[in-house]
Parts: structure tokens; C-alpha cells; sequence
């Protein structure tokens, strides 16, 4: 049977993850008529391949033309659409395909052969959907975590090279993730990251970098910083999988709110994790993370940069809360003889 339905999906990693439960959802509605296909950008199809949850995968670039191409080689009947954005409605109206859902956002409802209208509040970001998915008569995913199962080939690669880059896996690892592409606002600071990791080393822990290739020099800084070689990276390649299956191996990752911080959560591993310009209670997992953050008036603005230009809600987060959370977890774990040596 042909696959009918193509769900747009989401352009972040952290947004895909948490939209598992959604995809799923989307699947058991349309299993009598072909499954669900997943459009979304190339270097994330991997991670979305290995959920099981798609019976065709549609890898695309940023390229408008290109993404209507390939949407109109496959013949689809329908449409789901996630990004609320004019484009997505767009790309799919352009390539033919006559029935098409999503949230009346962005003034393009006129794009839409069924406009649904959105929630009037923003709760958690796993329940974005859930008016949508109601339209469209699929089951409610509101109490549904997201979950990630990596193949035994993907981790076995990722525990080589770990090894190869000097990590032991007969002790706990942290992983630590300095980065996050939607702006520097979201950081930080290379220079609290690198002292968290260097005090774990003097602890006698193993630490690995997290990274993607547009955080490449800046996890190279921070590695140079911290002494060169003796501070591994991984991700650098673009492979999410492989990221995923890096973290797999981890007893407690630190970041800030990025793509890595759910990959953790889906995969069950422990994290801490820091919040400035954005609200834990919008994508953070109850009970799946410790939040470190400080209160200010002007919280969550949601910008790239600092509009007030002082950054305060990042900087004056100290290194010592940052290390006394990342090590009291991973002695609460260990206490329950549930730490991560493999």
C-alpha cells in the first residue's frame, strides 16, 4: 500500500525529538492507509529513521525548489503540517498536494485545505500539537514521553570511538554540550564550561564534548582551552545518530537548552541542564533534567541576544552550582545503583 500521507516535519533536533510522541500518534491514525512519510532536513533523518515510527523517510536541504520536488515525487494525498511558518503551507500547496492540515499561524490559512485553529495558550511543548492531532481524529499523546532506541551497530560505533579518543567506559562519563545554534543568548559561557571540566577531571572523571559541525571551532576552543587533546569531542561529523549514541553512553550530560538536552532525556540518561533566556517549564520533561537557572523579571524573552545587553540570567549562574548539580546527580544515581558504567 502506498504511503498517502507526508508529515512536515520540525527543523531543530530538540523540536523533533519532543514531537516523537506526535509522529507516533500520526502513525497509529494512518496505519490503514499507508503509514507516515516524514519530510525534514537531511542531517536529522537519521535519528527520525531509527524511531521505526516512518515507512518512508524525505531527506531535504533548505532549498524551497528542491523541497517541492521532492514532495511531488512522491505522490502524496495529504499533508500534516508542523512548523506553524507561511513556507511550509507553501511548499506543500506548490507541489499538488490536495489535502493539507495545520495551524492557522503565520496568515496562511488561505494555503490550507484544513485550517485548524491554534491552542490559545502555550503549555509544555509536547501538547503543541494535540489540537492538531484532534482535527486530524489521532490519539491524544499528552501523558507520552519521548523515547529514543539507537541500533546495536550505531552504539557499538559510538563506543569505539570513545575508546579511541581516550575515554574509559569502566567509570562514570560526563558529557558536556557548550553549544546551541539558535543563538548565544542560550549560552553559558566557554569559559564556566571549561572550568566544570576540568574540576571533573581532577576528580577523576572522564569528560567528552558535545558538539555539531556549526559548533565545531567553538567546542575547539574550549577543548584547546581545557588543554588541547586530553578533552575528546563528539558530533563534530553532523551525524546525529552518532550524537545520540554518545550520549547513550554518558552518566550525566550538562548543557544548555539545545537539541542534546532532549536527545538525553529521550535516552533516559540524566542531565543538568541550564535555562536563561527560555522557560524550563516549556520543553524540559518533568523530573527528566535538573534545572539550574535565576530569576529575572525579564524572563523568558526568547532572544538570540541579550536585549538588555547584561546576559545576567546566564552569567551570574555559578560554576560551583553548575559542578555541586552535576555531581550530586550522579551521586543520587549511584546511591541507587543506577550509574551509567558500560
Amino acid at each position: 500500500m502506498p504511503v498517502e500521507t507526508v508529515v512536515i516535519g520540525l527543523n531543530w533536533v530538540g523540536d523533533n525529538v519532543l514531537a516523537l510522541p506526535t509522529y507516533r500518534a500520526l502513525q497509529q491514525r494512518f496505519r490503514h492507509e499507508g503509514g507516515i512519510a516524514i519530510a525534514a532536513p537531511e542531517h536529522i533523518t537519521t535519528l527520525l529513521a531509527s524511531s521505526g515510527i516512518f515507512r518512508k523517510i524525505v531527506p531535504w536541504n533548505g532549498n524551497t525548489r528542491d523541497r517541492i520536488r521532492q514532495l511531488k515525487a512522491g505522490r502524496f494525498r495529504r499533508a500534516v503540517i508542523l512548523p506553524n511558518s507561511f513556507r511550509a503551507a507553501w511548499v506543500a500547496l506548490a507541489a499538488g498536494i490536495p489535502e493539507r492540515w495545520g495551524y492557522s499561524t503565520d496568515v496562511r490559512s488561505m494555503l490550507l485545505t484544513n485550517s485548524v485553529k491554534p491552542l490559545p495558550s502555550r503549555g509544555h511543548q509536547l501538547d503543541d500539537y494535540s489540537g492538531l492531532l484532534d482535527a486530524v481524529d489521532a490519539p491524544l499523546v499528552n501523558d507520552e514521553i519521548p523515547t529514543i532506541s539507537l541500533p546495536q551497530h550505531v552504539r557499538e560505533k559510538a563506543r569505539r570511538r570513545l575508546r579511541e579518543r581516550g575515554i574509559r567506559l569502566d567509570r562514570p562519563l560526563f558529557g558536556i554540550h557548550p553549544g546551541g545554534l539558535y543563538g548565544r543568548a542560550k549560552h553559558w559561557g566557554d569559559d564556566r564550561y571549561c572550568e566544570v571540566a576540568d574540576r571533573l577531571r581532577r576528580n577523576g572523571l572522564d569528560v567528552v564534548l558535545l558538539t555539531s559541525p556549526g559548533e565545531r571551532q567553538q567546542a575547539a576552543s574550549i577543548a584547546l582551552q581545557c588543554g588541547g587533546d586530553e578533552l575528546p569531542m563528539m558530533g563534530e561529523d553532523g551525524d546525529v545518530l552518532q550524537l545520540a549514541a554518545a550520549i547513550s553512553y554518558c552518566s550525566v550530560v550538562i548543557t544548555n537548552d539545545s537539541g542534546p538536552l532532549h536527545l538525553a532525556t529521550a535516552l533516559a540518561v540524566p542531565s543538568v541542564s541550564i535555562f536563561g533566556p527560555t522557560d524550563p517549564g516549556r520543553t524540559v520533561v518533568p523530573g527528566a533534567s535538573r534545572v539550574v537557572s535565576k530569576p529575572f523579571g525579564c524572563q523568558p524573552c526568547y532572544k538570540r541576544e541579550c536585549p538588555l545587553g547584561h546576559h545576567r540570567c546566564m552569567t551570574e549562574i555559578q560554576v560551583d552550582e553548575v559542578f555541586d548539580a552535576a555531581v550530586g546527580l550522579l551521586r543520587e544515581i549511584e546511591a541507587d545503583g543506577e550509574v551509567r558504567v558500560l
